[in-house]
């Protein structure tokens, strides 16, 4: 049995066999897209080696690393999708910075994967297979983008399965590209299927409502679903910044490991935080984890330590709270609701869907398809409203709030 050391971000079974080290990231993306240059845009040309700071020597460390590639390599001359966000890019002058990290493995199940269309996607894939990257997680049919991967690790025998909510409509289909959607039950069946088969077995959820403390609902009861058919842990990104793990039925579930070496040029602090998670696994399965947090500085990334990780493991702590015994285990969303609700969010969301129609028709309908699809917004909208006319919006646990509202303002100079 797992035990959670919160000092340390780290847990431990005792197990005294060799153990071989995996190690996995949240988002890497360069660039937003052509009309929008991020502090990390030019960086990663000029040191594509040094941005990523004293982090390197972690990643070289261990015996498999796994990136989340948020983003389409060398997109010229593939026409952009029709979508309600930007198009992560990394131009070819990036290429040697997603080099110098040494990934194994891109994980592709994400809403930035599709950005270009079918092109941008092969074009991607081509790339990664010319550096020696395995990827997963999209494909030309739903049955390539929800093919596994299966690798040996040393004698280990490790599968992977990774799923990401359907923005836009990206989705792969019979006959239609895209990612390996929201089905949570055939990324159940397909965690059935590597149970027979893998000594170890991990899955991988791009979902979430961004930039909260706290995982959303549908997250919480996807993932435990998914943790019902015996993973060795599930591993989820998406939301941008740092939230908590639980250890749920013996599997550990990171709900969000927060952006990698990715500056969205934001100084709100908890949006420059992350943390990379490391598994202890043999043949028979993971013994231990542990979070590795860093800063996403303006020179690259810098790992936290001594003070700084200390405060970083407290926080961890802090926002794993719902999944204590005793616990409402929605207490953080509950507040994530209130937020948002008398923070004008659903205001601000729908002003932009109407400038939209007076300038640009064709961006409002995309807007509009988006904010009707996504499970980020339905998942945010539909509580929130059931939660104001039940008259309970307000009903929340006092820490939870403090917490929420502390992820969405804190400035890095508070």
């Amino acid at each position: 049995m797992l035990k959670i050391d919160w000092k340390n971000c780290r847990a431990d079974d005792g197990f005294t066999g060799e153990r071989k080290r995996i190690i996995f990231t949240g988002d890497w993306v360069p660039e937003w897209d052509a009309k929008t240059v991020l502090p990390y845009t030019e960086l990663l040309k000029k040191e594509p080696v040094g941005c990523y700071g004293d982090v390197l020597p972690l990643l070289q460390s261990v015996d498999l690393r796994v990136v989340n590639l948020e983003c389409v390599l060398d997109p010229r001359g593939c026409p952009p999708a029709r979508k309600g966000g930007p198009h992560l890019i990394c131009r070819k002058e990036h290429l040697p910075a997603l080099q110098a990290g040494g990934f194994d493995v891109a994980t592709l199940a994400n809403n930035h994967t599709m950005d270009f269309g079918a092109e941008g996607y092969l074009r991607t894939k081509s790339i990664l297979k010319k550096f020696g990257i395995k990827s997963f997680g999209a494909g030309l049919d739903d049955c390539e983008a929800w093919k596994p991967l299966i690798l040996d690790l040393g004698g280990i025998r490790l599968g992977m399965v990774c799923f990401t909510e359907g923005h836009d409509l990206a989705a792969a289909a019979p006959c239609k590209p895209g990612t390996a959607g929201w089905e949570i039950e055939r990324a159940c069946a397909t965690v059935r299927g590597l149970r027979k088969t893998c000594d170890v077995v991990i899955a991988i959820g791009h979902a979430g409502i961004e930039f909260t403390a706290h995982p959303s609902k549908y997250c919480v009861e996807a993932f435990r679903r998914v943790a019902v058919e015996r993973p060795d842990a599930i591993i989820g990104h998406h939301p941008h910044v740092p939230q908590g793990f639980e250890i749920y039925g013996g599997v550990p579930i990171f709900y969000s490991l927060g952006n990698f070496l990715f500056h969205m040029g934001t100084k709100v602090l908890h949006r420059r935080h992350g943390y990379l998670v490391e598994l202890e696994v043999s043949k028979s399965g993971v013994h231990g984890f542990t979070l590795h947090p860093y800063f996403v500085g303006d020179a690259g990334l810098r790992l936290l330590k001594g003070a700084e990780r200390k405060e970083f493991c407290a926080l961890i702590k802090r926002v794993s709270r719902p999944f204590e015994p005793g616990e409402d285990l929605y207490a953080g969303f509950n507040a994530t609701l209130r937020e948002h609700w008398t923070n004008g969010y659903p205001t601000r969301h729908f002003a932009l869907v109407m400038k939209a129609l007076e300038e640009d028709p064709m961006r409002a309908a995309v807007l509009l398809r988006n904010r009707l699809t996504v499970l980020q917004h339905l998942g945010l909208y539909l509580p929130m409203c059931e939660r104001v006319l039940e008259g309970k919006i307000d009903d929340v646990e006092p820490w939870a709030a403090e917490i929420e509202h502390e992820y969405l303002t804190r400035k890095l100079d508070d």
